[in-house]
């Protein structure tokens, strides 16, 4: 049974910091005098935004990529595209060598004209007998030999006609035409190459060339399990590809896939983000950062999580201690807390703008603390790194003035 190592590690970093946080409180706890003499470093009280996000890295996809391929069987004889030419709807992409199919279609307009030369003679024909039949000059037999030839002349002028459209079609086959506005991605194929039909082949036919809209893209991102319930379609994402490091494009989560599928033991579910691409500067395949914004509380008062401590009870969940600094010495006071991540904690009510905090510094927990704080973070880095797809993703806590 294989067991899923980033997990591990960061189940193990969980434990120590539990065991850490145990200890710490065991150590200072609210309900304990407060020690004289005890030293403590001061943390500051301040106003500012409180932002978690979730990053992760994914590629650049082609909304609707098209394969073209013809339904026609032949030699190329004109193939005037290039990869990454930009083609509108309608222009010619390949035409095939039509001498068979002309020779065809010409001798099928010509078969029409002589069906419907036939079918005139036989209408005027029937006109002529119906008049002699009406005077009673021509028996009933001869009647009806002029009514089934102009049913069999009315037959002929049909199935000239369907083999005159059915020699057209075949000539318009060897003409393939852009099925949209787009980009030419991938050219497959070299004028005087013999290509396979795409309809009439068992193989499925040779692809021509792949065609892509590029004014509207998506980034396929891997989103870790542990961030992918944040989330949320509809909500807005950023993104910065690593060929433009400088440039920021703004995207629209439109798709979270159902099912996850596991990476280098990573268990990832695939995000689609659509961008807008009006300047085609994000090409197929490219790797990009996408940033998702899962919490932004602007102008709020923020204290180090650090500073903050559970009371015994543990009745509120909202509620901490803090040792606030009183000129010389600190004291204690209950502190309602909201969002909060290893960094810092909003605070509801209970502290001011400007009031300063303090940890009591006992033996080492604090650098041991801080120690473990940075592992845990780091090991929330621990994802994919393929070559083709290289999707992972993290939760970063970030604040700002």
């Amino acid at each position: 049974m294989k067991m899923n190592k980033p997990k591990t590690i960061l189940a193990l970093f969980g434990l120590a910091a539990i065991i850490l946080v145990v200890s710490y409180f065991t150590l200072w706890s609210s309900e304990d005098p407060v020690e004289e003499g005890l030293k403590y470093k001061d943390f500051a009280i301040r106003r500012g935004t409180f932002h978690v996000e979730v990053t992760a890295s994914g590629t650049v996809a082609p909304i609707n990529r098209v394969e073209i391929k013809s339904k026609a069987s032949g030699e190329i004889e004109d193939l005037p595209i290039e990869q990454g030419d930009f083609v509108n709807k309608g222009n010619l992409i390949v035409r095939l060598d039509q001498t068979n199919v002309k020779a065809d279609l010409e001798q099928a307009q010509a078969n029409l004209e002589i069906a419907r030369a036939e079918l005139t003679q036989s209408e005027n024909n029937y006109k002529r007998k119906d008049q002699l039949f009406e005077k009673k000059m021509i028996s009933q037999e001869e009647m009806d030999t002029a009514t089934l030839q102009l049913a069999q002349a009315r037959g002929q002028m049909i199935s000239a006609q369907t083999a005159l459209d059915q020699a057209q079609e075949r000539f318009d086959e060897t003409i393939v035409t852009a099925p949209l506005n787009g980009i030419i991605l991938q050219k497959y194929v070299e004028r005087g190459q013999i290509i396979a039909s795409g309809i009439s082949n068992v193989s499925g036919g040779t692809t021509i060339a792949d065609i892509a809209d590029m004014s509207k893209v998506n980034i396929v991102a891997g989103i870790d399990e542990i961030d992918v319930g944040k989330i949320r379609v509809g909500q807005e994402a950023e993104v910065t590809a690593e060929a433009y490091p400088d440039l920021k494009f703004d995207g629209k989560i439109v798709r979270i896939a159902p099912e996850a599928r596991i990476e280098q033991n990573v268990t990832l579910f695939d995000v689609v983000i659509e961008v807008e691409n009006g300047d085609s500067k994000l090409k197929s395949g490219m790797n990009a950062d996408v940033t998702i914004t899962i919490v932004e509380q602007d102008g709020v008062i923020l204290a180090p999580t650090l500073a903050l401590q559970t009371p015994r009870s543990g009745d509120e969940a909202n509620i901490r201690i803090a040792m606030v600094r009183n000129g010389e010495t600190y004291e204690r006071r209950r502190v309602e807390v909201g969002a909060s991540d290893f960094s810092e904690t909003v605070v509801l009510s209970g502290l001011e703008e400007n009031d300063i905090l303090g940890v009591p510094m006992t033996s080492r927990l604090k650098e041991d603390n801080d120690r473990m704080e940075e592992r845990i973070k780091a090991s929330r880095s621990f994802g994919t790194t393929g070559s083709n797809t290289n999707t992972n993703s993290q939760t970063r806590p970030r604040s700002g003035n």
